[in-house]
């Protein structure tokens, strides 16, 4: 019995021992069978751009595909969101191979664009089209070039900061920095290029950053090594030449002085090159309180349909403008324009000073930032507005500008001109309409003058001019009847071919400086008898003496300040009361030279000063009218002195 228990016991036992085996060979089978193998491994042949990938942020990043024996985590799902929503383009992500599993499952090897992260994701089961834990992604959005201003497609542009630093501002890309991969600059070097022009012919923005770059080209070498992309904020507008009479005016971002937003260019009749636009007072630079109404004017005018504006113009900005020389540019810092939504367009009302009365938001649902707020007529230069929008704005003008003491210039009801200006702006951005005192009719005072005693009637229209000297041209000719023994042997005179066309042809302007007296000179020594130059001296002194009895320093003057209700009539007593009692009073006429046979011409004005006299012109009367209608003033002049 003893024997057959031990016999039993070892046989159950055995058979125990067989069933664990078999139980641990069948745990090792199922635990085999529970890791994926791979199938198929390739590199990924389409092309590169097509590939730019990020992350969805549903699966891990593991060093081989997930299922396989042995995988190790790269990278969590908490990371790969925080990749997938970055606002670096150096975390963009480029898919380069390809794998399948037994189970058809389908694996992409990626890596970010700065090498950080590399490795296996879980891409679903189609290997045509990334799902799972990719998703296809621009890393640039291409825009249209009217997304740019007209100002800034026709502008040519340096780079701003040249050198060899790799910021996106400085050098060229051959793709805006990090949007491909291992695609990188044009030039590491912008130094040689300093001097060079180019001109825009692409734009678009970085997915991630949403900072705008743009493709320049070189507008002297087409296949310059240096055309490529580059940050916008990274150039400067290159200047286009500025009249030697002109101020440019460049209107630059606030945060941005190299991003020009507008330009105006402001010309002075009879301004030198060099000299000041403005001019020194007590030791502060300045410039007129007309000057600043116009230029203000100019500015709301150049900045209409823009996001920015500028409201005044502050004591620094003024003293930059009245030291910037003629013939060269100066930038000026506006304001961006807040609190616009995308479907609104600003309308500012605009006070004859150029300050600024009050603004309204015009709003139209469904409308997007950029799309213009009204279309153009058919058949017409003019844009105009839908029946529904011009009433809506006309009641939302009507309600801001009641009780204010102002309307807009023209009366009550929009014109058509006012309508065009709306028309043409833009939703997200803004435009100016002028408007004026209900209480005030502004009568421009027209100065005319005449010589001291002489009639009434004989009053010639004067004409205003912010220079010193005349700035019509002065022709004066010798007689057809002076024969050519009067002359030397081919005359140098200014125009001068034959004895009957020699004409002396200059401004005052010109004659004040040192090549105007050189060609009287030329033109006075061409004349060989006495009598005849001594006549050319005294007609061409006669000359300029005709221009100063109707021309006057109009600097700092401002004639339209006479005002009182509109339409109601005033008496010329009334018109000269005030012109006898302001700035006005008193006139001088642009300075103009005087020469004699025996003088010497070849000074300057500073050098030379008696020979330089003006005309004074002194208010005596005035014409009845209407306030809101322009109204004579009158003017006499004597001898000048």
């Amino acid at each position: 019995m003893t024997s057959n228990l031990k016999k039993s016991l070892f046989v159950s036992l055995a058979a125990l021992g067989f069933i664990a085996a078999a139980g641990t060979a069948t745990a090792q089978s199922a635990n085999a069978k529970s890791y994926a193998r791979v199938t198929s491994n390739q590199k990924m042949t389409s092309a590169p751009t097509s590939r730019n990938v990020n992350f969805t942020g549903s699966n891990a990043l593991y060093t081989k595909a997930g299922t396989l024996r042995g995988a190790k985590k790269v990278a969590s799902t908490t990371t790969v969101r925080k990749l997938a929503n970055s606002k670096n383009s150096q975390n963009n992500i480029r898919a380069y191979r390809v794998a399948t599993t037994n189970r058809g499952s389908v694996y992409y090897k990626v890596v970010t664009y700065d090498g950080a992260y590399r490795g296996w994701i879980y891409g679903r089961k189609v290997q045509s089209v990334f799902g799972g834990g990719v998703t296809s992604f621009d890393t640039f959005k291409n825009q249209n070039l009217s997304s740019l201003t007209d100002t800034q497609q026709k502008a040519t542009y340096k780079i701003a900061s040249p050198g060899t630093a790799n910021d996106g501002k400085t050098v060229t890309y051959k793709q805006p920095a990090w949007t491909q991969y291992k695609v990188g600059r044009a030039i590491t070097d912008s130094s040689p290029y300093a001097n060079n022009t180019f001109k825009i012919d692409q734009v678009g923005t970085r997915t991630r950053e949403g900072d705008q770059w743009v493709h320049i080209t070189d507008t002297g070498n087409a296949n310059s090594p240096a055309n490529g992309w580059i940050l916008y904020s990274g150039l400067k507008q290159a200047e286009a030449p500025i009249a030697d009479n002109a101020i440019q005016i460049n209107l630059v971002d606030p945060n941005n002085n190299n991003k020009v937003i507008k330009s105006i260019t402001v010309t002075r009749d009879g301004a030198k090159k060099g000299t000041n636009f403005g001019y020194n007072d007590n030791g502060n630079w300045t410039i007129s309180m007309s000057d600043r109404a116009s230029l203000l004017n100019q500015i709301r005018d150049a900045l209409n349909g823009t996001s920015y504006t500028l409201d005044t113009l502050t004591t620094a900005q003024i003293a930059q403008i009245a030291q910037t020389n003629f013939g060269s540019s100066v930038n000026i810092s506006v304001n961006a324009v807040t609190n616009i939504a995308d479907n609104a367009l600003r309308i500012n009302f605009r006070k004859p000073d150029g300050t600024s009365l009050k603004t309204i938001d015009f709003v139209k649902g469904g409308a997007t930032k950029g799309s213009t707020v009204g279309s153009a007529v058919s058949g017409s230069t003019n844009w105009t507005l839908s029946d529904s929008d011009k009433q809506t704005i006309q009641g939302q003008i009507n309600t801001a500008l009641n009780n204010s003491g102002y309307q807009l210039s023209g009366g009550n009801t929009l014109s058509d001109s006012q309508i065009d200006t709306i028309a043409r702006g833009q939703y997200g951005g803004q435009v100016y309409l002028n408007v004026v005192p209900i209480s005030n009719g502004i009568s421009t005072i027209n100065p005319y003058g005449k010589q001291k005693d002489a009639n009434d009637n004989t009053a010639q229209a004067l004409k205003g001019v912010s220079g010193l000297y005349s700035t019509t041209p002065n022709g004066y000719s010798i007689p057809s009847d002076v024969g050519n023994d009067k002359f030397v042997d081919n005359p140098t005179a200014n125009g001068a071919a034959t004895p009957t066309n020699r004409t002396f042809n200059v401004t005052a302007a010109q004659l004040a400086d040192k090549d105007g007296t050189d060609l009287l000179t030329n033109f006075l020594s061409g004349i060989k008898d006495d009598n005849v130059r001594l006549a050319a001296y005294n007609g061409i002194t006669e000359t300029y003496l005709d221009q100063a009895k109707t021309q006057f320093i109009s600097t700092g003057l401002n004639f339209d300040e006479f005002s009182g209700n509109p339409g109601a009539k005033f008496t010329g007593e009334t018109a000269f009361e005030y012109v006898n009692h302001s700035a006005l009073n008193t006139l001088k006429s642009v300075k103009i030279p005087v020469f004699s046979p025996d003088g010497d011409h070849s000074q300057t004005p500073v050098q030379n000063a008696d020979k330089w006299v003006q005309y004074t012109f002194q208010s005596y009367k005035a014409d009845d009218g209407t306030y809101g209608t322009p109204v004579k003033a009158y003017y006499q002049y004597d001898q000048p002195s």
